[in-house]
């Protein structure tokens, strides 16, 4: 199994929001180790097997942009992200002794990985990181905004590409222009996605991905990890985690994508707004799209079409407001 180092909770989508999770501000030091080049320049020669264009801030001196920074690096034992190096040679930052051991113990050289090699830990990556948000507990689920479509045409994936644009969301990095993420087909085969709009929009309409995911933007800095996923094949899901956004921030989050469905509420199957994430268990599939699926906890937020309210008695006594073809329900204040 890879190991993991330096994904602290500061460092984007790919960092552990988790308010246990450790702090890259705790790992700075005012010297570094005494073959620190030579570590940084391991660092930098490892095999990157998540690309991005993106650029994040220098989360500690706010004053320079890091390239590329989101992407992973692994030399087959190890994993870590692209900023890693920047970090280390410009804070000095502190790494796990065992992880400096190997590099030493490797002569400052990264072994070369075949593809397959690659592919695999990329796989284990990510397949890891999705088993684990299915398996946590409430008290971990994150904030997200979620809404169900009808299935997806070229035409209209490029047309909610352009809504999310209108409403202050780029899928593509505003200093590069360029998206990437990943896809995966419906027998589970995993691939990079790579390239700009026009590619997220073919994905997305293309029947044979059972899921895509790409990160929109608001602005150069904050990210929000999009996924799209194929429900059946009348209907897709849109979730958007809005906690991947600093919490000052969220509602401005949360009202670029209010401006989206906006554009296009028509055709909305459903929607659900958890500020907090407490409904993140909850079969949102079957209550909104599928058959049957009472609710177990109310949301922030839920939009249901008007037709399927006779199959949700819980709704019966609760004051909802119309949207387009939905009724929606607010949690009740407390």
């Amino acid at each position: 199994m890879i190991k993991r180092v330096g994904f602290y909770r500061e460092l984007g989508g790919h960092g552990d929001p988790s308010a246990s999770a450790p702090s890259l501000r705790d790992a700075v030091r005012a010297a570094g180790e005494w073959d620190e080049d030579q570590i940084v320049a391991y660092l930098e020669s490892a095999t990157e097997i998540y690309s991005t264009m993106g650029a994040e801030r220098d989360v500690i001196a706010g004053d320079d942009w890091i390239p590329g920074a989101g992407s992973l690096v692994t030399d087959g034992s190890w994993l870590w992200l692209v900023e890693l190096a920047y970090y280390v040679r410009n804070h000095h930052m502190a790494l796990p002794s065992d992880f400096v051991d190997h590099i030493r113990a490797n002569g400052y050289v990264s072994p070369s990985l075949s593809h397959e090699q690659s592919l695999k830990i990329f796989n284990e990556y990510f397949d890891r990181d999705a088993s684990h948000g299915a398996t946590a507990p409430r008290s971990t689920l994150r904030p997200f905004f979620t809404w169900y479509l009808p299935a997806l045409t070229s035409t209209s994936s490029a047309a909610l590409i352009k809504q999310l644009g209108a409403a202050g969301l780029s899928v593509a990095h505003p200093l590069t222009d360029a998206l990437f993420g990943f896809r995966e087909t419906v027998e589970g085969r995993k691939g990079p996605l790579m390239g700009g709009p026009d590619v997220l929009a073919a994905s997305l309409a293309d029947g044979q991905y059972r899921d895509v995911e790409f990160q929109c933007w608001m602005g150069y800095d904050q990210s929000l990890a999009t996924h799209v996923r194929r429900i059946d094949p009348s209907a897709q899901k849109v979730t958007f985690q809005i906690a991947d956004v600093p919490e000052a921030d969220r509602e401005d989050a949360v009202a670029a994508l209010v401006r989206t469905l906006d554009q296009d509420a028509a055709h909305c199957l459903g929607f659900v707004i958890d500020r907090i994430g407490t409904s993140g268990e909850q079969d949102w599939d079957r209550v909104l799209v599928g058959h049957g699926g009472q609710l177990a906890v109310l949301p922030d937020i839920v939009g249901i079409r008007r037709e399927r309210l006779s199959a949700h008695p819980e709704f019966a006594a609760a004051h909802c407001t119309e949207y387009g073809p939905l009724a929606v329900f607010h949690r009740p204040e407390r």
